[in-house]
């Protein structure tokens, strides 16, 4: 499955911000499972918003399976105790993926795509790429819900020492230092099997199953300076999209 996402224009709308600070509260654990989300009313104070925003955030949250509504009893919070349940469709969901977990890499030297690892991420073979590896977490000492490789550009390697772990995407922390905007995140997604490597790093048996996300991302002229691909345990992450019509 192929997704194309174009650029970030402009400011999030206020529903999409209000989302965005309830997602990060539950996953935070302020709110436990079972928890009353607060009403709509009180929502409507607190962010200085119109009932229809309000509910368009519930609702976005909602078919996240963040939420559930109960008749007579109002929303509850449905979340996971571990596992991260995500929108990753577009730049804004992304931005906000990496605010609510942690990537701890390292360094890996220089890496030669060839053959068909060089195929999968859509890049000439026999090429050179700087490569940083590591594990996302959603809290220090938890679970990792991703073991990820990070593929740079060779022509950004003066920028790469200034990358630190943090709610900022690689991407984004490149582009500032190097002066780029990321214009075009295509992003592959299959299932897989655990290999050996995967099930050692993400402490789950061999051959269970993973969700395998490839991101190229290309700045404005067209050049591809990042590519990250992660494996995710299938029960600590979840993909979610939506489709309005």
């Amino acid at each position: 499955m192929h997704r194309t996402m174009a650029g970030e224009s402009g400011t999030e709308p206020r529903y999409v911000q209000v989302a965005t600070e309830l997602r990060a509260a539950i996953v935070a654990g302020e709110y436990a499972r079972g928890d009353a989300v607060p009403t709509e009313s009180v929502l409507c104070a607190r962010y200085g918003v119109s009932r229809f925003t309000v509910r368009e955030a519930l609702r976005r949250l909602q078919a996240e399976g963040l939420i559930r509504r109960r008749r007579g009893s109002g929303t509850v919070v449905a979340s996971p105790e571990q596992g991260l349940r995500q929108p990753l469709s577009d730049i804004a969901d992304i931005l906000q993926y990496a605010a609510e977990s942690q990537f701890l890499f390292k360094d890996c030297g220089t890496i030669n795509l060839s053959g068909a690892r060089a195929e999968a991420l859509g890049v000439a073979p026999g090429s050179d790429w700087l490569h940083l590896c590591g594990l996302r977490r959603l809290s220090a000492g938890g679970p990792a819900i991703a073991s990820t490789n990070v593929y740079i550009n060779p022509e950004l390697a003066a920028h790469v020492p200034a990358l630190r772990p943090g709610p900022q995407p690689l991407f984004e922390q490149l582009g500032r230092s190097a002066g780029f905007r990321v214009k075009q995140i295509v992003q592959n997604i299959t299932a897989a099997a655990a290999g050996h490597h995967e099930a050692n790093v993400l402490e789950i048996p061999r051959r269970s199953p993973v969700l395998r996300i490839v991101r190229i991302y290309r700045d404005t002229s067209d050049r591809i300076v990042e590519i990250s691909d992660s494996t995710h345990p299938g029960d600590r992450f979840t993909y979610t999209m939506h489709i309005d019509h």
